[in-house]
């Protein structure tokens, strides 16, 4: 029992860091689109 406890606790905490790991990823790809659309805002608002 003890076994199959600890082994679901590694299972559950290599989720854990995957899920981290993946929200982070989301975190930076929408910052760096973000950005970007913030640039083409800027570039559009000086050409008017």
């Amino acid at each position: 029992m003890k076994y199959s406890h600890s082994k679901a606790m590694a299972v559950f905490y290599k989720i854990v860091k995957w899920v981290k790991n993946g929200v982070l990823m989301i975190i930076h790809i929408y910052a760096k689109v973000s950005t970007s659309k913030f640039k083409l805002l800027l570039v559009q608002g000086s050409l008017d």
